[in-house]
C-alpha cells in the first residue's frame, strides 16, 4: 500500500480543489476520483453552487410595438396594451351623400342621409398568443380620431362592436348614442374630434377582453340628419378619415396569468450524486399572490425543451404546496396601491437519492421557472395597478451529496 500518510494529504487537498472549483460553475463533475492511484478508500462529502438567479418580468411577456398589439408603460410607470388602426373607416363625401350632383358649388344644400360600414375585420387581428389566461380591464378605452374634410356638421356612431373569440365565437355590442363631427369652414382644411368609447358608453367593455379577442370589428354609422347648405364648392371626394385606438392599462383584475423562462441545468450526470438540496428564493415583487413552480426537463434534438421529468415542489402536505406550486404572497403596498417591500420566500427542498438518480439517467438538462399570477378568485375580486418595473426575482443554489470510492 502507498505511503497512508502521504495519500491522506493528497485525499484532503483533492476534496478541497473540488469543493473549491465545483462551487463557482454549475457543471460538476467527480472523475478527480478517477485518476487518484491508491488502494481502494471511502469518501462522503458535498459541495454547493448557484445555479439560478433571474427576474421574471410581466412587459417582457408582452407583445412589442411592431405587433397590432403592443405595450407601452406611461409616465406613471404602468403597463398599457395599446392597439392602433390607422384609415379604418375613410368615407366619402359622395359615398355618404351619393344622390348630389357633384361638383357643387358654394350654397347648394345637402339633403340629409345615412351611410354606414361594416370594419374588415381582417385588418382587424389581434396579437393572439399574448398570454396564458385573461386579463380583466378596469377602464378600457376605444377613442375613434377623425380628421373631417367634409362641410357637413355630420354624426359619428359606433353603433356594433364585435369581439371575435379564438374559437370561432363573437360577441357583439351596442352603443346607442350619437356624437356629433364638426364640420371645415374652408376648403382643403379639415376639423380633429376625437370619440371615446369606454365602459361609461358601453359598460361590459371592461368584461369583452377577457380573454382578448382574436379578432374586432366595428358597424359604423354617419351622416346627417338635416339639409345643409355648403360653406365651399365640394367635388365630391372630400373625406372622413378615421384612426381607430384602443387603450388597455393594466389597472386589472388578473385570471392565470403566466410567465415562464428556462435555462440550462447541466449539474453533473455521474451517478456518484446520491441526493441534492435545492435551496430557492422567491422574492414576489408583485401586488397580488402568485403561484410559482420548478420543472426539470430533458432536451429535445433541437436543443429545446422536452419532456417533464420532475418537479421541485411536489408535497402538496406542506401548507404553502399545491399541485401548481408554491404559493408567494402578495408584495407590500402603500395607500395607492403601489409595491413598496417585496414578499421573500427562502425554501429548502430536498431530492432523494430515488428522484436524483431519475433526473440523472432521464437526462435532465433543462430548469423551466412557472410564474403564475391570479387576482381572479381573491376575495374582494380586487383590480391592482401592474407596473413596469414589477418582477418576480428567483434564485436557485444546489447542494449536492455524493459517495464514492478511489476503486470505482
Amino acid at each position: 500500500m502507498k505511503n497512508p500518510i502521504k495519500f491522506f494529504i493528497s485525499a484532503v487537498l483533492l476534496f478541497v480543489v473540488i469543493f473549491s472549483v465545483n462551487s463557482c460553475r454549475k457543471n460538476f463533475s467527480l472523475r478527480e476520483f478517477d485518476n487518484l492511484s491508491t488502494d481502494s478508500i471511502h469518501f462522503e462529502g458535498s459541495f454547493a453552487a448557484p445555479i439560478v438567479n433571474t427576474e421574471l418580468t410581466l412587459i417582457n411577456f408582452l407583445p412589442k410595438k411592431d405587433s397590432s398589439l403592443w405595450a407601452e408603460v406611461d409616465d406613471n410607470n404602468l403597463i398599457h396594451l395599446r392597439m392602433y388602426y390607422k384609415d379604418m373607416f375613410n368615407p366619402t363625401m359622395s359615398e355618404i351623400y351619393p344622390g348630389v350632383p357633384y361638383p357643387v358649388i358654394t350654397g347648394v344644400p345637402i339633403p340629409a342621409d345615412t351611410f354606414a360600414i361594416q370594419t374588415d375585420t381582417s385588418k382587424m387581428k389581434v396579437y393572439d398568443k399574448l398570454l396564458s389566461g385573461k386579463l380583466f380591464f378596469r377602464n378600457p378605452s376605444i377613442t375613434f380620431h377623425i380628421d373631417n374634410y367634409i362641410p357637413i356638421v355630420t354624426f359619428f356612431k359606433a353603433d356594433t362592436l364585435t369581439f371575435h373569440q379564438t374559437d370561432g365565437t363573437a360577441l357583439s355590442h351596442t352603443s346607442v348614442n350619437e356624437f356629433t363631427i364638426a364640420a371645415p369652414a374652408d376648403s382643403g382644411t379639415s376639423v380633429h374630434s376625437d370619440i371615446v368609447i369606454d365602459t361609461t358608453e358601453v359598460p361590459v367593455l371592461a368584461e369583452v377582453f377577457a380573454p382578448v379577442p382574436k379578432f374586432i370589428s366595428f358597424y359604423l354609422s354617419t351622416g346627417s340628419h338635416t339639409n345643409q347648405a355648403l360653406p365651399f364648392g365640394v367635388d365630391g371626394a372630400e373625406k372622413m378619415k378615421v384612426d381607430i385606438d384602443i387603450d388597455l392599462p393594466l389597472d386589472a383584475r388578473l385570471d392565470t396569468i403566466i410567465m415562464t423562462d428556462t435555462m440550462n441545468f447541466n449539474i453533473t450526470n455521474d451517478t456518484r450524486v446520491k441526493s441534492a438540496t435545492l435551496k430557492i428564493k422567491f422574492e414576489n415583487g408583485f401586488p397580488i399572490d402568485g403561484l410559482a413552480q420548478i420543472y426539470f426537463t430533458d432536451t429535445t434534438a433541437v436543443g429545446e425543451s422536452g419532456n417533464i421529468i420532475d418537479s421541485a415542489f411536489t408535497d402538496t402536505n406542506h401548507l404553502n404546496i399545491s399541485e401548481e406550486g408554491w404559493h408567494l404572497e402578495p408584495a407590500e403596498t402603500d395607500a395607492q396601491g403601489i409595491v413598496t417591500v417585496p414578499h421573500e420566500s427562502d425554501i429548502l427542498i430536498f431530492i432523494d437519492q430515488v428522484r436524483m438518480q431519475n433526473l440523472i439517467q432521464r437526462h435532465a438538462s433543462k430548469i423551466i421557472i412557472r410564474g403564475k399570477l391570479n387576482t381572479y378568485n381573491a376575495a374582494s375580486g380586487q383590480f391592482i395597478k401592474i407596473l413596469g418595473d414589477y418582477t418576480m426575482g428567483v434564485q436557485i443554489a444546489v447542494k449536492l451529496d455524493f459517495e464514492a470510492s478511489t476503486n470505482q
